[in-house]
Formats: structure tokens, sequence, C-alpha cells
């Protein structure tokens, strides 16, 4: 029969080994962990070079928390936009010009509209207002004319 001292110290072994194989599983592991991540980084990377954006929910948590801090100022982008375009677009145009969804590209549109930066056509298409400023020596009227020194020039 085994005395105490003896039991406690094969349990004392015991516990090493299991210690020592949690080690070796969890450094398996972790290696495992780094490959897997080396395959994910190539496979976005080679997505890039097709042109595709991998969705939100294919990225690692350490890159999506990057591009949670970081917003688009939507606004903005719309404004570039239709500058850019030079004509009217609808909002399924621009929100897909914006890689933004219609509903919140809608309700943006809608406040820079109310802002005067935009405005909506009777076709439903958006563009941004022309705005003509008077030239030194002329003046610019109500109804639409623009004097110039040697007659008049009309919309």
């Amino acid at each position: 029969m085994q005395s105490l001292s003896e039991k406690a110290i094969g349990y004392l072994q015991q516990l090493e080994a299991d210690r020592l194989a949690a080690i070796a599983a969890s450094e398996e592991k972790a290696w495992e962990a780094r490959l897997i991540e080396a395959r994910l980084e190539g496979f976005r990377q080679a997505m890039e070079l097709l042109g595709v954006e991998p969705s939100p929910s294919v990225t690692d948590q350490g890159s999506n928390k990057q591009q949670r801090g970081k917003r688009r100022n939507i606004p903005k982008l719309i404004l570039t936009e239709l500058a850019f375009s030079g004509d009217a677009m609808t909002t399924n145009q621009i929100a897909g010009a914006i890689d933004y969804l219609p509903q919140l590209t809608e309700k943006a549109l809608r406040g820079l509209e109310s802002s005067g930066q935009i405005m909506c056509q009777e076709d439903g298409r958006w563009t941004t207002p022309i705005i003509m400023r008077p030239q030194s020596d002329g003046a610019a009227t109500a109804n639409g004319t623009l004097s110039i020194r040697n007659g008049e020039y009309k919309e």
C-alpha cells in the first residue's frame, strides 16, 4: 500500500503532465490560429485584387473594431458624387455609387435638401443647385436673367 506522501507525489506528477499537455495543445492551437490568420489575409488580398470587398461578417474581430471606429461622412460622399457625375441621379444610383443602403441614402439626401445643398427634381433625380453669382459689371434679377454690360443673358 502507498503512503500518503507517495500518493501526493503521484498526484503532483500527474498534474504536471496535464499542465505540459495543455501547454503543448495551446501552442498547437496558437500555431493553427496563426496559419488560419495567414490564409485569411492572403484570401482577403486576393479578393481585393479582384475588386471584391469582403463583407464585415468575414472580417476578423481586430479589423472589425478598426472599421467601427472610422465612420464615413455620407453627406460629403453624396455631394462629391453629384459634383463628379455632373448629371442628376436617382437615390438608387447614388446609393450604389457610394456603396450605402438606399433607405439611409434617402435620409441623408433629405437632410441635404433641407439645408439647401441639393435639390430633388420633379422626376425624382437629385442634383446640386446651380447658383449664378453676379459679375462685377452685372446684376442677377429675380426672374433668372443676368444683366450683362452689352445686353441681357437669359437662362
